[in-house]
C-alpha cells in the first residue's frame, strides 16, 4: 500500500504540471544560483536597481518611474513567474529592458535567485 501511495503523489508532483504545462514555471523558479546570479546583476543592473536592489543606482535615480525597489513590500509579493517574466520582457514603457537573447537562460535563473535573495 505505501508503494501504491507513493507513486500516486510522485505521478501528482511530477506528472500532473508536466501534462499541464506548470512543470516550466516550477523548474525555472528553482533552478538559479544566487552567487552567480550577484556577478551578472552587478554587470548589468546595478546601475539602476543599486548594490541592495533598492531601486537607488545612479542611473536608477534619474529615470521615471524610478527603477525597482526588490526590497518593498510590492516586490515581495510578486511571484517567481513575474519576476522572470520583468527579466525576460522588461517593463515597456518604462526603462526596464527585457534580457531574454542578451542573457543566457542560465544567466537569467541566476539572476532571479539573486533579485530573490535581495528581498529577505
Amino acid at each position: 500500500m505505501k508503494q501504491v501511495l507513493t507513486g500516486v503523489v510522485i505521478a501528482v508532483f511530477v506528472i500532473l504540471p508536466w501534462r499541464t504545462g506548470l512543470g516550466n514555471t516550477v523548474a525555472h523558479a528553482a533552478g538559479g544560483d544566487a552567487r552567480k546570479g550577484n556577478a551578472v546583476y552587478e554587470k548589468n543592473c546595478v546601475l539602476c536597481h543599486g548594490p541592495q536592489g533598492r531601486g537607488d543606482g545612479p542611473v536608477g535615480k534619474t529615470i521615471n518611474p524610478p527603477a525597482a525597489d526588490f526590497t518593498s513590500a510590492a516586490s515581495k509579493k510578486k511571484t517567481d513567474a513575474e519576476l522572470l517574466a520583468t527579466i525576460e520582457t522588461g517593463r515597456p514603457p518604462t526603462a526596464m529592458v527585457g534580457w531574454k537573447g542578451q542573457l543566457s537562460e542560465a544567466e537569467i535563473q541566476d539572476v532571479l535567485a539573486y533579485v530573490k535573495s535581495l528581498r529577505q
